[in-house]
């Protein structure tokens, strides 16, 4: 009988939390969130769970596996969007993001950062339910991985495991400097956040700026209105020399794509390769879509894709659609899409293409008949996408309250990032009560640890 590698070590951290070991863990963690405001949002901690998320290599090699054959698959509908407007019609993308294709739709430069959101499903599968071209949390998960790592719990069960805490901040810069070389420029890297952020992002936006400036990477918080000028093959703001373009919220991103139209300074730089877009801003535009599920779930079968990507997104990604009227697939059969999800509400989330944050998003099992139905008609009239549901176990988790020691079941989510298109290190960890498992609808964060047996 094959054992349970992970159990087996939450058992036994659990058995070490107690005493002195769990008061001065939980004290340890609590000056951590106070002393740093990466820990909190807007006021309230993110630290609540007191174990780490625990997985071992074989599992982290499988998510690598995973996550870069799915990344491969996004690449191809990416690449296919650039040269095929027809097939961007497929992804429901509106009409305004046709006039960034001039901007960088054949830049060279890979994504620096994406994340793929993901939950494992009850036979221990990851299931990748959305993609984020610019993913949160990061410098949040960084800034509490490090504090869990000197606890004096982590120390105690560090004598029976080996632990491996995956880097997370340390990556964003290498990524950043790569795609740096490969322009050809040399020196410090000089970045420009477009903003203002909004009140879920100001936080963090503190801490990247500071994280980045340590680093040596010069960050300016922008706007369209700024003082830009595009001389000499060269993007300047006032007499600052720009390298690359970016924003840090979705306020920022509308400030640049409204305010920025095709004659304006950064928009030149950016066509003439004078400049470079974080992750691309003709591709973010492509990719920030949830519409690009059902696209990899309704061509899973088809040659758009090659062998192994076919086989990663049929294995990886739940069977998504468009809600549209008509027909299409189903495990084999032809179903009559609209009222078959009105019919089997228990089997699907309907969410928004565009939302973010958990907005909006239903779930058919803990919806009555009728608000589902009045969704559905919404989600037609809309560009919303319809998921299966993604059948996650809820997980044990110790929190300390009241001088004691509690256990709540909580679910979990598991979300790699994918470094330059071709790494993937690190993931972001979120715990809730809740089935949308969301910081910003009160969620909590963990890090993650690859564990062995010593």
């Amino acid at each position: 009988m094959s054992r349970n590698v992970i159990a087996e070590a939450v058992a036994h951290y659990e058995h070490l939390l107690q005493g002195d070991v769990l008061h001065r863990t939980h004290e340890q963690l609590v000056r951590a969130v106070a002393s740093r405001t990466s820990l909190r949002r807007q006021g309230r901690s993110l630290y609540r769970a007191l174990r780490p998320r625990f997985i071992t290599a074989a599992q982290q090699q499988e998510i690598q596996r995973a996550t870069l054959a799915v990344n491969r698959a996004l690449e191809v509908v990416f690449q296919r969007a650039c040269r095929d407007e027809p097939f961007r019609r497929e992804l429901a993308l509106p009409e305004w993001v046709d006039l960034l294709a001039t901007a960088d739709a054949h830049s060279p430069l890979p994504s620096v950062i994406g994340r793929m959101d993901g939950l494992m499903d009850a036979s221990g599968v990851l299931r990748f339910i959305e993609y984020n071209t610019a993913p949160g949390g990061l410098f949040r998960t960084h800034d509490l991985a490090e504090a869990f790592h000197t606890t004096p719990i982590m120390e105690s069960f560090s004598r029976r495991y080996a632990v491996d805490a995956p880097r997370y901040a340390p990556h964003y810069i290498e990524a950043l400097r790569e795609n740096h070389a490969r322009t050809g420029r040399t020196g410090p890297l000089r970045m420009a956040f477009f903003g203002p952020a909004g009140p879920d992002d100001s936080e963090e936006e503190d801490v990247l700026q500071e994280y980045f400036q340590a680093q040596g990477i010069l960050l300016e918080i922008v706007t369209s209105e700024d003082e830009w000028s595009h001389r000499d093959g060269q993007l300047f703001l006032r007499d600052l020399r720009i390298d690359a373009v970016t924003f840090i919220s979705a306020i920022g991103f509308g400030g640049l794509v409204i305010g920025c139209g095709p004659e304006h300074p950064v928009m030149e730089a950016l066509r003439a390769g004078s400049a470079w877009f974080m992750n691309g801003l003709f591709r973010t535009c492509v990719l920030r879509s949830k519409a690009l599920f059902a696209i990899l779930s309704a061509h899973a079968e088809t040659e758009l894709f090659d062998a192994e990507s076919r086989a990663a997104v049929a294995r990886h990604v739940p069977w998504t659609r468009l809600v549209r009227d008509g027909t299409t697939r189903y495990r084999g059969e032809d179903v009559d899409l609209v009222p078959f999800i009105l019919e089997h509400r228990e089997q699907f989330v309907l969410k928004p293409t565009t939302d973010y944050g958990g907005a909006s998003v239903t779930l058919g099992w803990e919806t009555d008949a009728e608000p589902w139905r009045t969704t559905l008609q919404q989600a037609r009239e809309e560009t919303w996408v319809v998921q299966e549901r993604v059948i996650t176990p809820r997980e044990r988790f110790p929190y300390f309250e009241d001088g004691q020691l509690h256990f709540e079941s909580l679910y979990s989510d598991l979300n790699p990032f994918v470094w330059n298109d071709a790494r993937q290190e690190s993931c972001l960890v979120r715990l809730s009560t809740a089935a949308v498992v969301n910081v910003a609808k009160g969620g909590s964060l963990t890090p993650l640890v690859v564990i062995r047996e010593r």
